[in-house]
């Protein structure tokens, strides 16, 4: 399974791939949160498979893997940071000796040089940080281009937005963050695109995995299950 990146949607969609079957849900946004899947269906037809067409075709696999390991690498102090505002020292340990290491032997980070001397990757966000905290889920949304989200959710990645904008620049924080969704997305356009076509109800599946991989993730969770009890 793909790694879960900090801005949801784009990398998260890669979790749908091995969703179970979509649950009824407790969802009372509905109506808008379809109008936005619509938008960003329509909007990864038109413009997002175009330029990831062109970036696979221009780019060779091992160019666009150290891109890749590139963007994971800038994402390690937001790991870091995350771990430290969980109490998740080892979490925040593990991800500032990886970036060190891959910063400087991995020439810049395209190459896990960091793994290879006993630093896996591990995925912690903001989101999990404000998870550890006790703050609920809160109601379901789809967000504009990023995708699957939650209320809670939705408000760890508006903060840590402000946070890079405050400490980058907005313009270097946007390009950055653009840039890495659009890789992320590159690396699982061609899955989703499978499952978007096999689905009676993309919407649903969206949903139904989202929130099932958050529940599995973060113990204050409201499941699709509970939901509806």
């Amino acid at each position: 399974m793909r790694h879960l990146t900090p801005w949801p949607a784009l990398a998260t969609a890669g979790l749908l791939l091995s969703a179970p079957p979509a649950l009824a849900a407790s969802d009372p946004l509905e109506g808008f949160n379809r109008r936005i899947h619509d938008f960003n269906l329509m909007l990864r037809e038109r413009v997002l498979d175009p330029a990831v067409a062109a970036y696979v075709a221009h780019a060779s696999p091992a160019f666009r893997a150290g891109v890749a390991n590139a963007f994971a690498n800038l994402r390690e102090p937001v790991t870091a940071a995350s771990g430290l505002l969980a109490g998740q020292f080892d979490v925040a340990l593990n991800a500032a000796a990886r970036f060190g290491i891959n910063t400087s032997l991995g020439l810049g980070g395209v190459h896990d040089a960091a793994a290879d001397r006993g630093y896996p990757r591990q995925d912690f966000t903001p989101a999990d940080a404000v998870c550890r905290w006790g703050v609920p889920g809160g109601p379901f949304l789809m967000l504009p281009l990023l995708g699957p989200s939650t209320l809670r959710d939705a408000g760890a990645l508006v903060g840590t937005g402000l946070a890079l904008s405050a400490t980058l620049g907005p313009e270097i924080a946007l390009s950055w963050r653009g840039s890495d969704a659009l890789v992320a997305y590159a690396g699982i356009a061609e899955d989703l695109a499978r499952t978007d076509a096999q689905a009676l109800d993309s919407y649903a599946i969206y949903r139904s995995a989202y929130l099932q991989r958050r529940a599995a993730r973060c113990g204050v969770e409201v499941t699709e299950d509970s939901a509806t009890d």
